[in-house]
């Protein structure tokens, strides 16, 4: 199998370094007109600054085989054996691209516009999930275009919330709940703190869920038909203890589970099996559930359309024999993943900055063993003169991923290779806190109440 990668900021560029390391014919498609990966609604929302585009552009140099996007589709439309080629669109904001690459005829994951509205426009996803799902609950919420009137909101209210911003660069913020006075606080201040961003496109406060248990079962189809049924539980905020702010994953655990387990009864209504039949390829659909443990009520968090979720796509192909055998296996419509299988992964961070602390350091050396590669996913990397380097383009400098047939040989393994990775600056989440039973929300009590719940079970029925 040929392959091509369409990527804008960069999470599809460690799989077709691995496809390439494993020997496939490997071309990417960057994309160098960022109002191509804008919806309708999001067009005159402002460009990519310059410099940030530069670095962006920067990313994997020396390491794959890069063409602008645009020049790559001219490409394509040239090419003879389309069937020999699967077509990865990492995000589904590459719907342009997508598109033009199924009318072509290629095999492939086709995200769609209307797909990528269901993870920027919240109210819609909200409507969906109550008009479809009856078994999830949706949060108060209460939606605002400015931080004032916002503030004066919060000024009257004895209820703790959860920011939430409709433009894709803002950031969910979770206040500390311990007295309403300081989350009043805390909210005022990020308020602040985002102000431009999420003014920019609006946002929303959610009722927050003290202690609750996220869980994201997922679905893969191949051209209609369920192919997979896996499930992510993360650790999405930066700091040991759930503390931090968020980071869309900093560590997770991820494994196959039946597709009659009872989390997927509750997550999957017929109509997500409707809209995968109306997808050529390779369709992806997930939903974080959130558990209130003292009711037991589930209540709707998000959705994740037509995309692979950014750290649990490497972990469930850290399972695999190679990335080459996913992508064949989903082709012939074949469970590529195996029931008592289980990953983990955990992200690294660069803190490193330079003097005046503005920047993220950049051309700093990183460097691992050969033989762990595997479970190495750079990032934030390109290549000068044989050696790795840090492009400064973001602060997620890299993925490791460690996967076994129990949690805790998947997590040895993580944190043995986590340990030969280096690169001055790096951070992440400890093993230690990976383990850890001491605060409600870590990854292994969700694990426990999933199972003791009988959302799910590890191994074949």
């Amino acid at each position: 199998m040929k392959y091509i990668v369409f990527v804008y900021e960069g999470e599809g560029l460690p799989v077709a370094w691995h496809l390439q390391e494993e020997g496939h014919e490997v071309t990417v498609g960057m994309v160098t007109d960022s109002t191509k990966t804008l919806s309708k609604s999001e067009r005159g929302t402002g460009e990519e600054i310059p410099s940030q585009k530069k670095k962006r552009l920067h990313l994997f140099d020396q390491m794959v085989t890069k063409i602008p996007a645009d020049e790559l589709l001219e490409k394509m439309e040239k090419i003879a054996d389309k069937q020999n080629y699967f077509v990865f669109c990492e995000m589904n904001h590459l719907f342009y691209y997508a598109e033009k690459a199924k009318a072509m005829g290629f095999h492939g994951n086709f995200p769609t516009e209307e797909d990528y509205s269901y993870e920027i426009d919240r109210k819609k996803a909200k409507d969906f999930v109550a008009k479809y799902y009856k078994d999830i609950n949706i949060q108060e919420t209460h939606v605002f275009q400015t931080i004032a009137e916002a503030k004066r909101f919060l000024k009257t209210s004895y209820v703790i919330w959860v920011i939430k911003g409709f433009d894709p660069e803002a950031n969910v913020f979770l206040p500390e709940p311990e007295q309403i006075d300081v989350a009043r606080k805390q909210l005022n201040q990020a308020l602040d703190q985002h102000k431009e961003v999420y003014e920019r496109s609006g946002f929303l406060l959610e009722r927050f869920i003290p202690n609750v248990i996220e869980i994201s079962p997922q679905r893969m189809y191949y051209d209609g038909i369920l192919v997979a049924t896996t499930v992510f539980i993360e650790n999405k905020t930066i700091g040991n203890g759930n503390t931090g702010y968020q980071t869309g994953c900093s560590a997770d655990l991820v494994f196959p589970i039946s597709p009659d387990s009872k989390i997927q009864k509750i997550a999957y209504p017929p109509i997500v099996d409707e809209l995968a039949k109306q997808h050529k390829g390779l369709f992806f659909w997930d939903i974080s559930l959130l558990t209130d443990p003292q009711t037991g009520e589930i209540f709707f968090g998000e959705f994740l359309p037509n995309r692979p979720g950014y750290n649990p796509f490497y972990s469930q192909l850290a399972q695999l024999p190679s990335i080459n055998y996913f992508f064949e296996q989903v082709i012939q419509k074949k469970n590529p993943f195996k029931i008592g299988t289980i990953a983990a992964s955990t992200r690294i961070f660069n803190l490193n900055r330079t003097s005046n602390n503005r920047a993220i350091m950049h051309d700093v050396p990183v460097t691992f063993p050969e033989e762990h590669k595997k479970d190495i996913w750079p990032m934030d990397i390109y290549k000068k003169n044989g050696q790795m380097l840090i492009c400064g383009f973001d602060t997620n400098l890299a993925v490791i991923t460690g996967s076994g047939d129990t949690v805790t040989t998947a997590v040895n393994r993580l944190f043995r290779t986590v340990s030969l990775f280096s690169s001055v600056g790096k951070y992440y989440r400890s093993e230690s806190d990976f383990l850890s039973l001491d605060y409600p929300t870590s990854i292994l009590n969700r694990l426990h109440y999933g199972l003791t719940h009988g959302y799910f079970n590890l191994r074949t029925i």
